[in-house]
């Protein structure tokens, strides 16, 4: 075997040679019209297949397998996977050998585990279809259906991100509780209609479209998600002319530090949204205030305090926004109490608000302002770390630390232009360092 095989690789070729043996045992057994005509119905419902989540996608091809193991039997089932190919060469962007394999196998095995259920529980049940109890085999034989392909692509993903599998596969929950009670029953009818003539299907095209229409509201909700959110980082750099990417690069790097930590996929998500808001606030603080080039007086920063509280309270009454309130709310606090505006301790503040506060101080040391140059990523980490404890969380500090050096973040030094400046220059030093100066300047023009 080649050496640089993992663990992935080790895995699709196991399910890969049991959906082989699968294949094997099925083919003869089904007719070669038969097994064209499952694989086309296959195809076609892969093909309209629905992104739940980043790496998961659900489609009607259960429905599809689920009809004909009650009308073909579990070998036909099996066949009807081989439908998976044509999508995915098609569709597949990159690793398509390693997608093919397992997809279709993945297929073969489900179809074939919940075929064989469904016959083994007929016969338990000593029952036939469509009884009583031959409709609740179809329905346990839907949930085996369901169990097996999400567990195997629950693998997947276990491998491939930090998500542990019985993690990733709870996060599939939801969109089956709605897809197994659905695909019960309109495989059930689809079933009736077969029996009575294979044309009669068609009539199912109707309740087809409703049911993908359901599978759909995951993707538009998600989407609609993704827009508000969009439309708020949007009117936040429309003010903000000095800040243009912080909000979208806090949001990466801020994501991959979290799954540098091992963060489920849920927070992640949550770490995406709370922190492209995190400065939302600040369409509430003055412009003058917000694009001053040069250090901000004590009013003035006084006016900057308040953006964390005025986000907060613009995101009070947005539902999916709640989980991402404290982010915002929280992300200019210290873990010794002595942040803004709450001035609250480390033991209020989540995993999350302390991600977010080391990754937006880091974005704001490593881009270029109207008040002074970008420092070098070197230069960033060595401050973090010297208020890591005080100031920051030492495990995000590090883990930022690990993926800025893993990934080669690069220093922002895009700048809006010099007339934008109204004729300042950009000083240079920290701004400890120019707040240092100021105040020695004060001292000695009042003495």
């Amino acid at each position: 075997m080649p050496s640089h095989w993992g663990r992935l690789h080790w895995y699709v070729a196991s399910a890969t040679l049991v959906g082989v043996g699968a294949f094997v045992w099925a083919l003869p057994q089904v007719s070669l019209r038969v097994g064209l005509a499952v694989i086309v119905a296959v195809a076609v419902a892969e093909w309209f297949s629905v992104t739940i989540r980043d790496d998961m996608t659900v489609s009607l091809t259960n429905f599809v397998i689920i009809v004909v193991y009650v009308v073909m039997g579990p070998a036909a089932a099996i066949v009807a996977a081989l439908g998976a190919v044509p999508v995915i060469l098609i569709q597949a962007s990159d690793q398509r050998a390693l997608r093919l394999f397992f997809n279709v196998s993945q297929f073969a095995l489900s179809a074939g585990a919940a075929g064989l259920a469904y016959e083994f529980l007929l016969r338990t049940f000593d029952a036939g279809f469509p009884s009583a109890l031959g409709l609740l085999a179809v329905t346990l034989s839907a949930c085996v259906y369901s169990l097996v392909n999400y567990a195997l692509v629950s693998g997947i993903v276990s491998l491939t991100s930090p998500d542990t599998f019985f993690a990733t596969l709870w996060s599939t929950v939801p969109a089956t509780l709605v897809q197994i009670p659905s695909s019960v029953a309109l495989s059930t009818l689809a079933a009736l209609l077969w029996l009575q003539s294979p044309w009669a299907v068609l009539f199912m095209a109707v309740p087809i479209l409703v049911a993908r229409y359901a599978l759909t509201t995951f993707q538009q909700l998600e989407n609609a998600y993704d827009e508000m959110v969009r439309g708020f980082v949007t009117a936040i750099e429309i003010k903000d002319l000095y800040t243009r990417g912080h909000s979208e690069r806090v949001s990466e790097l801020s994501v991959m530090v979290a799954e540098e930590l091992g963060v489920t996929y849920e927070q992640r998500r949550l770490t995406a949204y709370a922190a492209l808001l995190h400065d939302v606030g600040k369409v509430g603080v003055p412009l003058c205030v917000i694009n001053k080039p040069g250090p901000l007086d004590d009013d003035e920063f006084a006016e900057i305090k308040k953006h964390p509280t005025i986000g907060a309270e613009i995101l009070r009454d947005i539902d999916f926004l709640a989980p991402a309130i404290d982010i915002v709310r929280y992300h200019h606090e210290r873990l010794d109490g002595r942040g803004y505006p709450h001035g609250i301790g480390e033991e209020e503040l989540s995993d999350i608000v302390r991600i977010v506060t080391a990754v937006d101080a880091f974005d704001a040391m490593t881009s270029t302002r109207s008040y002074r140059q970008a420092l070098t990523v070197e230069a960033a980490i060595a401050e973090l770390r010297r208020c890591a404890g005080r100031q920051f969380d030492p495990r995000m500090v590090e883990a930022l630390a690990s993926v800025v050096d893993r990934v080669g973040w690069i220093p922002t030094t895009d700048f809006a232009s010099q007339a934008q400046l109204g004729g300042h220059t950009i000083p240079l030093g920290t701004a400890q360092e120019r707040l240092e100066r100021a105040r020695s300047d004060r001292s000695e023009m009042s003495s």
